[in-house]
C-alpha cells in the first residue's frame, strides 16, 4: 500500500471567523557550527534566520550576518532568501540568492549549517476578507494577508517599519495606517530622507531659528513639528546620513526636539511610520545604521510583496488604473490579451510600473481596439508599440535621455492640467512620490501652481 501523500504546504479553510490561511509548521536543526545540535520549531509561514537577537533562529555564529537569510512557507514549500549575507548561503552547494529547498536539503550559512522539515501540525492565519486597504489594492493570499495586519495594528500607536521594493507602494501604506488610526484628523507628513541634500535633512527635520546658519532669513518649523498630532512617515530611512541617526533617535526617544540655532526643546506628538528598499539588518552589519535606530523602528515590521509575486492581481491593478485614466474620456478596459500579456512580465518597478504601462497602452489605443486581436503580443511591452524617430547622428545615451524628459514632461504636464495644478493630486494619479513632481517642474522651468 502506498503512503498518503503529504498535505499541502500551505492551504485556505473557511469558518465562522472568516477565511484563514491554515500553514504547515517548519522544523530546524542546525547540524553544523558552534550550536549544531540544537533543533527550533518555527511556526512559519516566515522566519529570519541569522545572529541578531531579533532573529525567528538567532545563532551564536560570527561568520553568520545579522539577518542572513529568510526562510518562507509558501504554496510550492519552503523558499530560502538570502537577505545580502556577508558570506553568502547554499543550498546542496550552490550559492543562491532565492531558492526552494528540498525537504532533505543542507543549507549552510558561514560556518553553520542547518537541516529543514516540514511538520504536519499548522498554524492558522487571518485574512482579510476586504480586497483594498486604503488605496493598496489585491485579491491575492499575500495581499489579504497583509490587510489583516495593517488593519489590526492601524488603530494602535505602534512604530511601524515597511519593507518592499521601490514601487510596491509603501507611501500608500503608511497613508493608509494614519487614516485608519485615530490620528487621521491630524496632518499625515512626508518626509523622504533620499530626497534632500545631506546638508540640510537637519533643518527639514528638527527646524531652524533665523540666523542659525548662513541663509537661515526666517525662523521655520521642520517635519516632526509639522506632523505634531498626526503621523510622520519616515520614507527611505536607510538613506538618512549617519551622523543624523543619534538625533533622530534622541527625538523618537524622547518625544522631543531642537531647532538648529536653538536651546529650548520642543515637545511633539507623532506616530512614526518609516519605510526602506533596503534590508535595514543589513545596513547594520555594515556599518550604514545603528543598531538602536533600527531596534526603535523595527516594533512591528510589514513587508509589501513584489508585483511579481502577486500576479493574480494584475487584472484587478489593471482595471483600477484605466478606470482613473477614464475620467479624461479615455477607455476604462484593456484587451484581455493586453492584461495576459501584463501578468507574464517581471515588473522591476512593481505597480508604479504597471501603471505607466497602463497609461502608455491608454494613450497609444490599446483598449480602443476593443479586441484581442489588436493588442499588444502577449509578452511585449505596450511602449514598444510607438516607434521613435531615430537619428544616429546623435549618440545613444542622449538620445535615451531626451526622449525620457520629453515623455515625463508630457506625463507630467498633463497630470497637472487634470488636476488642476495640484501637485499631490497629480503625483497620485501618475503613481509617484510628490517631490519627483516639484523636481521636474524646477528641470522643466515649468510653473508650480499649488
Amino acid at each position: 500500500m502506498s503512503a498518503p501523500p503529504d498535505p499541502p504546504t500551505q492551504s485556505l479553510v473557511t469558518d465562522e471567523a472568516g477565511r484563514k490561511l491554515r500553514s504547515r509548521k517548519l522544523r530546524v536543526e542546525v547540524t553544523a557550527g558552534p550550536q549544531a545540535g540544537r533543533v527550533a520549531e518555527l511556526p512559519g509561514p516566515e522566519a529570519r534566520v541569522g545572529s541578531a537577537e531579533g532573529c525567528d533562529l538567532a545563532l551564536d555564529d560570527p561568520t553568520v550576518s545579522r539577518h542572513h537569510l529568510t526562510l518562507r512557507i509558501d504554496a510550492n514549500g519552503v523558499r530560502v532568501i538570502d537577505e545580502g549575507s556577508r558570506n553568502g548561503t547554499t543550498v546542496d552547494g550552490l550559492r543562491i540568492r532565492d531558492a526552494y529547498a528540498r525537504p532533505d536539503s543542507n543549507i549552510a550559512l558561514g560556518n553553520s549549517a542547518l537541516a529543514l522539515r516540514l511538520l504536519d501540525d499548522v498554524i492558522e492565519l487571518p485574512l482579510s476578507s476586504k480586497d483594498r486597504f486604503g488605496s493598496l489594492l489585491g485579491r491575492s493570499v499575500a495581499m489579504r494577508r497583509l490587510f489583516a495586519i495593517l488593519e489590526r495594528i492601524a488603530p494602535t500607536e505602534t512604530t511601524v517599519l515597511v519593507e518592499g521594493e521601490t514601487g510596491t507602494g509603501k507611501e500608500l501604506v503608511a497613508e493608509a495606517i494614519h487614516e485608519e488610526s485615530a490620528r487621521s484628523a491630524g496632518p499625515f507628513v512626508v518626509f523622504d530622507c533620499s530626497a534632500i541634500s545631506a546638508n540640510l535633512i537637519e533643518s527639514e527635520l528638527f527646524g531652524h531659528v533665523r540666523g542659525a546658519f548662513t541663509g537661515a532669513v526666517a525662523e521655520r518649523m521642520g517635519a516632526f513639528e509639522a506632523a505634531d498630532g498626526g503621523t510622520l512617515f519616515l520614507d527611505e530611512i536607510g538613506e538618512l546620513p549617519l551622523d543624523l541617526q543619534p538625533k533622530l533617535l534622541r527625538a523618537l526617544e524622547r518625544r522631543e526636539v531642537r531647532r538648529i540655532g536653538q536651546n529650548a526643546p520642543r515637545t511633539v506628538d507623532v506616530r512614526i511610520v518609516a519605510a526602506t528598499n533596503r534590508t535595514l539588518a543589513s545596513e547594520v552589519e555594515r556599518g550604514a545604521f545603528r543598531e538602536d535606530l533600527f531596534y526603535r523602528l523595527d516594533v512591528v515590521r510589514v513587508a509589501l510583496p513584489p508585483l511579481r509575486e502577486r500576479a493574480e492581481d494584475i487584472p484587478l491593478l489593471v482595471d483600477h488604473f484605466a478606470k482613473q485614466l477614464s475620467k479624461s474620456g479615455a477607455p476604462a478596459e484593456l484587451p484581455r490579451a493586453t492584461v495576459r500579456g501584463f501578468q507574464t512580465q517581471a515588473w522591476p518597478g512593481n505597480v508604479r510600473e504597471l501603471r505607466n504601462a497602463v497609461a502608455r497602452a491608454v494613450s497609444l489605443g490599446a483598449a480602443a481596439a476593443g479586441g484581442e486581436s489588436s493588442a499588444a503580443p502577449a509578452n511585449e511591452d505596450p511602449a514598444a508599440l510607438s516607434a521613435p524617430v531615430v537619428d544616429l547622428a546623435v549618440p545613444l545615451k542622449l538620445a535615451v535621455e531626451r526622449h525620457v524628459d520629453v515623455l515625463e514632461r508630457a506625463y507630467i504636464t498633463e497630470a497637472l492640467k487634470q488636476t488642476g495644478g495640484n501637485v499631490s493630486r497629480a503625483a497620485d494619479l501618475l503613481g509617484c512620490n510628490r517631490k519627483l513632481i516639484q523636481r521636474a517642474l524646477r528641470r522643466f522651468g515649468l510653473r508650480d501652481e499649488t
